[in-house]
């Protein structure tokens, strides 16, 4: 305990070097000794105080069935959808956890994130013990972060980074402003790879990708109430399990990082549903060669997806593969395009009126609003007009 306090003083007294916000804290007590006794380090600001807690994992470390080593290739491997433009120190795979889903009065009591440097994954944990010492939180976590970082979340988009924005709202006076991020959220990629797949896109069902099953773990709707009961008791204890909760959330982003990379970068077999997922995704993105390559490795599409290849190959000026994609569709939308084909760019309009008919037949068959049938019917009626003129010239 003694070595543990030594070394926890020395720590503090380097850091105040650095930043002179910080104060050494020479009387430890009761509530403090606890934390340092199970691994914490006690960080002070001003009159405040937080605990921050270290775990190292060598690169040969896995979660699930990923090795941080095929996590830490990954980050540098080029990957539109995906990519990180900043030094791999400086992506940080994050999480917190709150008191509440939303308002003013939610609290932050718990914020963290893995990161590599150093040839190892870095997982740090910051916790508030008691609600008015914010000013502490965020002082030290906006300090060890930088001034330009990118966020790997889980929903972070809308909640994490916005409820960090407006606590720091209330200390911004005192503490380092917020730095400039960059963010990519896993929640958004994951419903585009695995769309159809799952009926749940939560964080815990995505760990079925990566291999990881937890065991005993603290569901996160109980998170807030052991936080209350600690700031009652002061005991450590009470927030194991929502701490080991926090860190799996957090070596989960690392391993689903890269397993969705390795799916957008041909390095991992996907299934066709999986492939289409990624073409449709890519095209939306405008990175249309890469969506080609998914397309062209997609063994089976839905109608949807010929629909969506063939307007790909539309755009890159393909139109005898684009024609073969809306036919393949079986889409009243993919008729139309052929008969605008037809029309403009074969010049056959007897063909053209053919196709024209045929997406007629396919409306019939869609369940549309009455006011919008109408409307489609008449813009078929309206061509398929202009098209028998067109032949009786």
């Amino acid at each position: 305990m003694k070595n543990k306090l030594r070394r926890m003083l020395k720590a503090t007294e380097s850091e105040s070097s650095v930043n002179p916000a910080s104060t050494v804290q020479t009387d430890t007590t009761e509530e403090q000794a606890a934390w340092i006794a199970q691994g914490g380090d006690i960080l002070t600001f001003e009159e405040e105080w937080i605990v921050r807690i270290d775990h190292r994992y060598p690169l040969e470390g896995k979660h699930g069935h990923r090795s941080y080593a095929e996590v830490f290739e990954s980050l540098q491997l080029p990957h539109p959808p995906l990519a990180l433009d900043v030094p791999l120190e400086q992506v940080i795979f994050f999480d917190t956890e709150t008191t509440g889903l939303k308002g003013t009065g939610t609290t932050i009591f718990l914020l963290g994130f893995a990161r590599f440097e150093q040839g190892s994954l870095l997982m740090r944990q910051y916790f508030l013990p008691h609600p008015h010492y914010e000013a502490a939180l965020y002082h030290h976590f906006l300090h060890d972060i930088g001034d330009d970082v990118r966020f790997v979340t889980y929903n972070g988009k809308s909640f994490d980074w916005p409820q960090i924005k407006t606590r720091h709202v209330f200390v911004r006076e005192r503490v380092p402003r917020l730095p400039k991020v960059g963010h990519l959220d896993l929640l958004h990629v994951c419903r585009r790879i695995f769309k159809g797949l799952y009926d749940s896109y939560r964080l815990t069902r995505m760990e079925e990708r990566i291999g990881f099953e937890r065991t005993d773990d603290l569901p996160g709707f109980l998170a807030p109430m052991h936080y209350f009961q600690y700031v009652e008791h002061q005991n450590p204890m009470i927030m194991n399990g929502v701490l080991e909760h926090h860190l799996h959330d957090c070596l989960t982003l690392v391993s689903l990082y890269d397993e969705c990379n390795r799916l957008v970068t041909h390095r991992q077999e996907a299934t066709s549903q999986i492939r289409e997922n990624i073409a449709v995704w890519l095209a939306d993105l405008g990175i249309h060669e890469q969506s080609a390559e998914h397309f062209g490795q997609a063994d089976e599409l839905t109608d949807a997806g010929w629909l969506r290849q063939g307007f790909l190959y539309k755009k890159l000026g393909n139109y005898d593969q684009a024609k073969v994609c809306f036919e393949k569709s079986e889409s009243y939308e993919g008729f139309v395009e052929l008969a605008k084909w037809a029309e403009h760019i074969a010049k056959q309009p007897g063909v053209a009126y053919d196709y024209t008919e045929q997406a007629k037949r396919l409306l019939e068959q869609r369940q549309l609003l009455a006011s919008r049938r109408e409307r489609l019917f008449a813009e078929l009626d309206h061509r398929s007009q202009r098209l028998q003129r067109k032949c009786h010239q």
